[in-house]
């Protein structure tokens, strides 16, 4: 039976890191997958739930539940507005792109098989365009058999969030912004775009606007 589980992740993490920004760590790929399961969703809303995931988990990780579940709002309600694209993949890794080399160089190469990557600080949300590696760290510490406690409740969090988002689990989670699409880290940064738009309020530690 753990042999087949195995099985099971590494067919499923090999389809969904395909469209993803991160490396789930051995761990981190159990916890998705426990998340998934109990919930009993659909294989066709997997890699959708995973790049929500994702973008809660490195937007909002060290936030509360509801810090992290109003990130979850404001990716749907980019989804759903007609100003951004229409899935949560497409909206979480939106930004300017450049063509790899190794591709580039080859004029008759089919678009499909061209390779591109997100230009560095241009991303809609940063994390995935700031040339850091995006890891999931909900793995055991070093030496010792004890998970990183704080990353791994933050990433089954992310995950739970994301399913009840999508509202394919045993709950659905109410938008707790008030309709904002935008969000910034106000304890580290006042974007200039923040003057043009319309304040909703604070939570943790983002103001949240549209």
């Amino acid at each position: 039976m753990r042999f087949l589980l195995v099985a099971i992740l590494v067919l499923f993490s090999a389809s969904a890191n395909a469209t993803t920004g991160a490396k789930l760590t051995t761990e981190a790929k159990h916890i998705l997958w426990d998340v998934l399961g109990a919930n009993k969703v659909a294989n066709k809303y997997h890699k959708e739930i995973q790049c929500l995931a994702e973008n809660i988990y490195f937007e909002a990780r060290a936030e509360s539940y509801s810090g992290k579940a109003a990130v979850s709002n404001v990716t749907k309600n980019r989804v759903e507005d007609k100003r951004w694209p229409s899935t949560y993949c497409e909206v979480v890794m939106q930004g300017p792109t450049r063509e790899s080399w190794k591709t580039k160089q080859f004029k008759n190469l089919a678009q499909k098989d061209r390779v591109y990557y997100p230009r560095k600080h241009r991303c809609q949300f940063s994390w995935y365009c700031d040339g850091n590696a995006d890891v999931i760290w909900a793995n055991y510490e070093r030496g010792s058999k004890q998970t990183i406690e704080g990353n791994a409740r933050a990433w089954r969090d992310s995950v739970q969030i994301a399913v009840f988002t999508l509202g394919v689990g045993e709950l659905t989670i109410k938008d707790n912004t008030e309709g904002a699409v935008f969000y910034y880290a106000h304890n580290l940064v006042y974007p200039s775009w923040a003057k043009t738009k319309t304040y909703l309020g604070v939570l943790g530690n983002h103001t949240f606007m549209k």
